[in-house]
């Protein structure tokens, strides 16, 4: 029985491994690190993609907003006020003999 000479491929890796422990070390740390890049970016896109989105709706209800104050400021104007009440609700105005005061307290 003759033994190879040749060594075994696995072992010849971890036996430089075994040499090399500060480079593998620093490979592992960079992959790490390029990961973590690759990570914060993928994030810093979803983020940027959501705070637009939501500028975008703060707009619309800004707008939407702003229309209501229209409306109500039409809707609550004297004039309309007394001529649907007039109108639809025949109602008038008092005559000063017709008003009470009503004490305080």
């Amino acid at each position: 029985m003759t033994t190879s000479r040749v060594p075994n491929l696995i072992s010849v890796l971890f036996a430089d491994m075994r040499r090399q422990k500060l480079l593998l070390l620093l490979m592992l740390v960079s992959l790490a690190t390029a990961f973590s890049v690759i990570y914060i970016a993928h994030s810093n896109r979803l983020l940027t993609i959501e705070r637009d989105t939501l500028l975008s709706e703060r707009d619309e209800i800004d707008i939407e907003w702003r229309h209501l104050q229209i409306e109500q400021t039409a809707l609550t104007e004297h004039s309309r006020v007394e001529r649907i009440a007039s109108q639809r609700l025949d109602m008038v105005r008092p005559e000063g003999e017709q008003e009470v005061l009503v004490p305080w307290q």
